[in-house]
């Protein structure tokens, strides 16, 4: 017997709008964003990234396109543990490219827009976990992505550092930023423009948020 992860799921991401995707565990949440940010193909359908299909590209067009049109927030950072804060901001440049000069403004530019270029020479591990989350973003922003994807951004922090990384991404979607976000919690759904709730891999409801 098939299982699908999700069906019949109908939905647009405007540029500029901020979407929280939320439902119960093993709804379909993660899945759902993994499609959006190409680490998982759709086994039927069309997926538009920027006016162009990209649910059949081969893995190296994937990789090319993540790299240069997405921003992933994770809820676990996943900061590499032996490079300082500002290596691990400019990690999505060194995979363009570009050479150490080029890189320098826009990750410095980056830190400054998430509050964290006071600590660009430190380590992850000397960090809070607020403020490994922000370097977490810092990297999402680097590139200067059509679209900033978040897995359940607070799902490691304390509700005070939680509050703080949602007022970040409020704050860089005024700025114009693209986000799709992934949340189980519905006190962080309500930053958002607009919600789509799933049930069992389907999409039961939309909402429009008012804060």
């Amino acid at each position: 017997m098939e299982t699908h992860a999700l069906a019949g799921i109908h939905m647009d991401v405007k540029k500029g709008e901020y979407v929280a995707i939320n439902g119960p565990s093993g709804c379909g949440k993660s899945t759902l964003l993994s499609i959006l940010g190409l680490l998982d193909s759709p086994s039927d359908g069309v997926y538009e990234l920027n006016g162009r299909p990209v649910e059949s590209l081969k893995a190296g067009e994937r990789a090319c396109i993540r790299n240069r049109e997405i921003g992933f927030i994770f809820q676990a950072f996943n900061l590499i543990g032996d490079l300082t804060v500002y290596e691990n901001v400019e990690l999505p440049l060194t995979d363009r490219g570009m050479g150490g000069a080029e890189r320098k403004r826009p990750c410095q530019d980056a830190l400054e827009r998430v509050g964290m270029s006071h600590r660009m020479k430190h380590y992850p591990l000397q960090l809070s976990r607020g403020q490994q989350q922000r370097v977490a973003v810092a990297r999402a922003l680097v590139g200067d992505p059509l679209i900033l994807l978040a897995d359940e951004p607070t799902g490691n922090l304390d509700s005070k550092n939680g509050e703080a990384v949602m007022d970040l991404l409020r704050t860089l979607h005024e700025q114009g930023s693209t986000i799709c976000m992934v949340t189980h919690d519905p006190r962080f759904s309500k930053y958002a423009e607009r919600s789509v709730h799933l049930f069992d891999g389907r999409v039961v409801k939309e909402s429009q948020e008012v804060m």
